[in-house]
C-alpha cells in the first residue's frame, strides 16, 4: 500500500517524550507550550503563535478574535469554494455571512476576478483563504485587492507548512495565519494547530479567548489596560475574571514536547515533499491537469489532479494499493451543511473539482518510482480536462 500520509512521530520523538514525562508532573498547557510557540514564531518569521488543539478551532479562534476586537466593519466574510469545512464552518458559528468565491483554475486558491467582484457587489470586512495542498495564492494581486476594498486577510495555512511565494513563507502575508499539525501533515503533535499573527492586540485577544476569556495568560500591559476599562481591581475576584465570551482549545505540554521534537526535522520534510511534487511534474506537465503555482517551494501535502475519467483512474489507483481521496472538500457548494442554508452561486472551476479532482501521496517518505508508477496509471487512464 502507497498510503497518502506516512507517520511522521518516529522513535526518538517517543523517547523524547517518555523522558520527560518520567521527569515531571506538569502535563496541561504550561512552559513546554510556551517554548514551542516561540520556536514556531521563529521558524515561520512571525512575532506571536498559539498553540491551540487542532488546525480547525485554529481558524474559529482567528475568526473569534477579529470578531470580538471590533475589528470587522461588518458581517460579511468570503470564504474559499475549495477549502476545508472548518474553513468556512466558523463564520456560519459565530453568526458572519460567509460568501463563497470561486477557484483559480491553476492553483486552486482563490480567484483573483470572482474575488474583486465579490469585493465590488458585498464590500465584505474579510476574506479567508486557503492555500490549498500547499500551493501559493495570487498574492499580489490579493493583497492589491484587499487595500483597495479595505478586506482584513486571514490566511488558512494548514496545508502548507514552508511553502513560499516569492521567497516569502505563506502565512506571513495576512494578518494572522492558520496551521495544523494533525497526521499526515508536514509535521505532527498527535493534534494540534497554531495561530501566528504579528499584530499585538490581536494576539492577546486570541490568547484570552483560547482559554475562557480570562487574562491569566495575557502580558501585564494588555491585562492592565483591561482591568483598568472594568475598573476590576480585586485581586481575589480577578482570577475568574471573563472579558471575551471564550473558549477551551488549548492544546497541552505534552503536544508541545512532541512539536519541539518534530520542528528539528520540519525543513527536511518540506524539501522532501518539494522534490517529490517536481518528479510528479516531470511526469505530468502537459498530459493532464494538475495543480501548479510557479511562485517558490511548494511543501505540498498531496498532488492535486483533475480528470474526466477520475473514476476509472482512482479505482485503478486503489487496486495498485495506492491510496487517493477526493481533492479535499470538493466545493464546498455541494456540502449539505452549505447548500441547506445558502442559495448557489455560478462556481464552475470548484464544480470541476467537486467533479473530477482528487489527490495522490506526495509525503516526504515518498520513492522515486512509486511516483513513476503511479503518473503511469494516470496516463494511462486520463481523459484529459
Amino acid at each position: 500500500m502507497v498510503k497518502l500520509a506516512e507517520n511522521i512521530i518516529h522513535k526518538e520523538d517517543v523517547d523524547t517524550l517518555t523522558n520527560w514525562l518520567s521527569e515531571t508532573d506538569h502535563y496541561t498547557k504550561g512552559q513546554k507550550t510556551i517554548d514551542f510557540e516561540n520556536q514556531w514564531s521563529a521558524w515561520q518569521g512571525c512575532k506571536y503563535s498559539i498553540f491551540v488543539n487542532s488546525g480547525s478551532s485554529a481558524n474559529l479562534l482567528v475568526v473569534a478574535g477579529l470578531l470580538y476586537s471590533n475589528r470587522l466593519k461588518n458581517n460579511k466574510i468570503i470564504v474559499p469554494a475549495v477549502s476545508w469545512v472548518t474553513t468556512v464552518s466558523p463564520a456560519i458559528m459565530l453568526g458572519l455571512e460567509p460568501i463563497l468565491c470561486d477557484a483559480d483554475k491553476t492553483n486552486l486558491g482563490l480567484s483573483v476576478e470572482d474575488f474583486e467582484s465579490l469585493c465590488i457587489e458585498h464590500n465584505p470586512a474579510a476574506v479567508m483563504m486557503v492555500h490549498v495542498l500547499g500551493h501559493s495564492n495570487h498574492m499580489d494581486q490579493i493583497i492589491k485587492i484587499c487595500e483597495k476594498y479595505d478586506v482584513i486577510l486571514i490566511e488558512d495555512t494548514c496545508e502548507a507548512h514552508g511553502s513560499t511565494y516569492n521567497g516569502v513563507k505563506l502565512g506571513n502575508f495576512g494578518i494572522a495565519s492558520t496551521f495544523s499539525y494533525f497526521y499526515g501533515h508536514q509535521m505532527a503533535t498527535v493534534e494540534g494547530g497554531m495561530v501566528c499573527t504579528s499584530d499585538y492586540e490581536l494576539y492577546n485577544v486570541m490568547l484570552s479567548i483560547r482559554s475562557h476569556g480570562w487574562l491569566r495568560d495575557n502580558d501585564e500591559e494588555f491585562s492592565k489596560k483591561c482591568l483598568d476599562k472594568y475598573k476590576m481591581y480585586d485581586e481575589f475576584n480577578k482570577q475568574y475574571f471573563f472579558v471575551y465570551p471564550g473558549l477551551n482549545i488549548r492544546n497541552t505540554d505534552i503536544n508541545a514536547v512532541v512539536g519541539l521534537s518534530q520542528i528539528k526535522r520540519i525543513d527536511s520534510y518540506i524539501a522532501s515533499r518539494n522534490k517529490n511534487y517536481d518528479i510528479y511534474c516531470s511526469h505530468l506537465d502537459g498530459k493532464v491537469w494538475t495543480q501548479k503555482s510557479n511562485n517558490g517551494i511548494v511543501s505540498s501535502l498531496a498532488f492535486g489532479v483533475i480528470d474526466q475519467n477520475k473514476k476509472k483512474i482512482t479505482k485503478e489507483l486503489i487496486a495498485n494499493g495506492i491510496e487517493c481521496r477526493p481533492l479535499i472538500c470538493g466545493s464546498i457548494q455541494e456540502q449539505p451543511f452549505w447548500y441547506e442554508r445558502y442559495a448557489p452561486r455560478d462556481l464552475p472551476v470548484a464544480k470541476s473539482v467537486h467533479e473530477f479532482g482528487f489527490y495522490i501521496p506526495c509525503h516526504q517518505s515518498l520513492e522515486p518510482k512509486q511516483i513513476e508508477t503511479i503518473c503511469e496509471i494516470i496516463l494511462e487512464n486520463s481523459n484529459g480536462f
